[in-house]
């Protein structure tokens, strides 16, 4: 292809501009920065946002807060990333210093605060960078597993679902909407009690299961089916419904002590089976940075804003490296880049990133998620 220097100059100045390293951090021992709600207020099930209580006492007011936020910040990581990572790797996790999380953290906010002259007390929300902790994890070699995009339907069964039995109002206690793999339970509704009322665990299929998950976001489901309570233990069987790629997950069985009470025992049976729910979905979507392949992609080219902002777009995917312009001619062009991870995995993250990666008689092509006169207001 003909090479137009001229637009990959441009095209590299762009990105580089995006690509801008973050201002001077502040020194060590600084007073912390105030919290400032209306530019760090994490969005709703925003998975690298994290809340823990803080409670400090030092020889000042101010000491304590340092100290309080100091510490909430560490105990913070250690939520996010248990969160994002499979419970496999956590031991790979490396350890971090004051000045590393702080740089990590873009900022936080403050509830229930309550002082005195020597303590601290309040609920902090700790908003992380997520492009600084995927580059953590990368360069530590951890398997970075990537958000499906959509929240999964968690469909409780004695044998057959009933929004008000203890098994269904246990397991939506256990429901998350800010984690990596956000789960929902149902409505509950007659709506949903004339769609799931017949389901039964082995036989239901997706066709009878989608219409209650798109109630609630979830592009998948899987159908929790618990035996009864009164026995020495609960076993709990597991089945993932939907289309993509399937996972298997495998029963629990929790112990039940003499005379424990029904909704105990499936409370500590919910948390079990949502916490076996959330690995197998990291473990699934687990990108392996060990395994690195050079793809070679094509795109239409319609504007020079909206060229750009593709390229950025492909750029910031967590797995994708060394992006390349291999060629242009009008109206087209060829880009090549490294990537971790399988292509089911690179069209998956490149959806997150609102791009189509698709293979077309052999030859990869990448297109915009967006309309055009979108693109060009995002490249802005």
């Amino acid at each position: 292809m003909r090479i137009l220097p001229l637009v990959v100059s441009l095209t590299v100045a762009c990105i580089s501009l995006a690509a801008a390293p973050p201002g001077k951090s502040p020194q060590p021992g600084a007073k912390p920065p105030q919290a400032n709600p209306s530019k760090w207020a994490p969005s709703k099930g925003d998975p690298y946002s994290v809340t823990v209580p803080v409670d400090a006492t030092a020889a000042s007011a101010s000491a304590a807060q340092n100290n309080a936020i100091n510490g909430g910040r560490s105990r913070a990581w250690t939520e996010l990333s248990h969160r994002l990572v499979p419970q496999k790797d956590w031991a790979k996790l490396p350890g971090l210093d004051s000045g590393t999380l702080e740089r990590m953290v873009r900022g936080y906010t403050v509830s229930s605060e309550r002082r005195s002259t020597t303590r601290y007390v309040a609920r902090i929300t700790y908003v992380f960078n997520p492009n600084a902790v995927k580059h953590l994890l990368r360069v530590a070699n951890i398997g970075v597993s990537e958000p499906s995009g959509s929240a999964i339907l968690l469909v409780a069964m004695s044998p057959t679902y009933n929004a008000h039995s203890p098994w269904a109002q246990a397991l939506a206690a256990q429901k998350t909407g800010a984690a990596a793999f956000p789960l929902v339970t149902p409505i509950g509704d007659e709506v949903d009690q004339s769609s799931l009322g017949s389901a039964r665990f082995s036989e239901a299929s997706w066709g009878q299961i989608q219409p209650v998950a798109a109630r609630v976001h979830a592009g998948e489901a899987v159908l929790l089916q618990a035996t009864s309570p009164a026995a020495s233990k609960v076993t709990v069987r597991m089945r993932r419904v939907g289309p993509g790629k399937p996972v298997t997950i495998s029963d629990i069985e929790v112990p039940v002590g003499a005379g424990t009470p029904p909704e105990k025992v499936y409370a500590t049976a919910a948390q079990q089976a949502t916490s076996a729910i959330e690995d197998a979905w990291k473990n699934r979507g687990t990108v392996e940075v060990s395994k690195k392949t050079t793809m070679v992609a094509e795109v239409r080219i319609t504007s020079l804003p909206q060229w750009v902002s593709l390229l950025a777009r492909l750029s910031a995917i967590p797995s994708v490296t060394d992006v390349n312009v291999a060629g242009m001619n009008t109206g087209e062009a060829r880009v090549n880049f490294t990537y971790s991870g399988t292509p089911d995995q690179l069209k998956s993250a490149a959806g997150q990133a609102n791009l189509n990666l698709a293979d077309r008689g052999g030859t990869w092509w990448i297109s915009s998620g967006v309309q055009a006169g979108d693109e060009a207001g995002a490249a802005e």
